[in-house]
C-alpha cells in the first residue's frame, strides 16, 4: 500500500471519529433531559390518592397522650409511618428530628405511627432516646395504615393547618421544601 493511499484512508476515517466523539458527549445530556422530562411529567402515583382529603385520626400515643386531628389543627403536621425494624425509617426519623429542631418555634408538629407492638417499642426505647413527638401504635396504627393504604414504610404525609393532606412521600427529604413553605408562608 502506498503512503498516499494510507493517508487518504486515514482522512476518510476522521469524520467517523469526530461523529463518535460528539455522540459520546451528547448522549449523556440527552439521557438526563429525557429523564428530567419523564420525572416532571409522571402520572399520579399510589401516594397521590389521598392528597386533598382531610386526614382523620385519633388514638393514644406510646406515652399515653390522646391525639386527634382537632388537638393538632392549626399546625403544619407530618404524619410519619415507621417501625423499629426498618433501617430506612430510623434514618428518616433522624431527618425528622433535624427538621423539628429547625422549626421548633414555628407551628409544626410530627405524629408517628408505628406498626410495632407496645412491647417492641418498650424494648426499642430501652436502648434509644424516646422520640420527641407522640407516636401511635398497636390497633390505632394498624387502622391508620389500612385507612391510608400504607403498604411500605417509611411513609410520610404532610397536612396543612386545616388538616388536609397536601403531600405524601416515601421520606421526609422528598417533601421537605413543601414543609418549609407551609410553615413559613401559610
Amino acid at each position: 500500500m502506498s503512503e498516499d493511499h494510507q493517508f487518504a484512508s486515514a482522512e476518510a476515517d476522521e469524520p467517523l471519529v469526530e461523529k463518535s466523539s460528539r455522540l459520546r458527549f451528547l448522549m449523556p445530556i440527552l439521557v438526563v433531559l429525557i429523564g428530567f422530562w419523564l420525572f416532571k411529567n409522571r402520572g399520579a402515583t399510589e401516594y397521590d390518592e389521598f392528597v386533598g382529603q382531610q386526614f382523620d385520626f385519633s388514638g393514644v400515643s406510646f406515652t399515653g397522650e390522646v391525639i386527634d386531628r382537632h388537638a393538632l389543627q392549626g399546625s403544619v403536621i407530618v404524619i410519619n409511618f415507621w417501625a423499629t425494624y426498618c433501617p430506612y425509617c430510623l434514618e428518616d426519623i433522624e431527618h425528622l428530628k433535624e427538621l423539628q429542631s429547625q422549626l421548633r418555634y414555628d407551628e409544626f408538629k410530627i405524629v408517628g405511627v408505628s406498626s410495632d407492638s407496645r412491647q417492641v417499642l418498650n424494648d426499642f426505647f430501652l436502648t434509644r432516646d424516646a422520640l420527641p413527638w407522640p407516636s401511635l401504635y398497636g390497633s390505632d396504627a394498624v387502622t391508620l395504615g389500612k385507612t391510608y393504604k400504607v403498604t411500605t414504610i417509611p411513609r410520610v404525609m404532610l397536612l396543612n393547618r386545616e388538616g388536609q393532606i397536601v403531600a405524601v412521600a416515601r421520606a421526609i427529604e422528598d417533601i421537605k421544601d413543601q414543609v418549609l413553605d407551609l410553615v413559613y408562608s401559610g
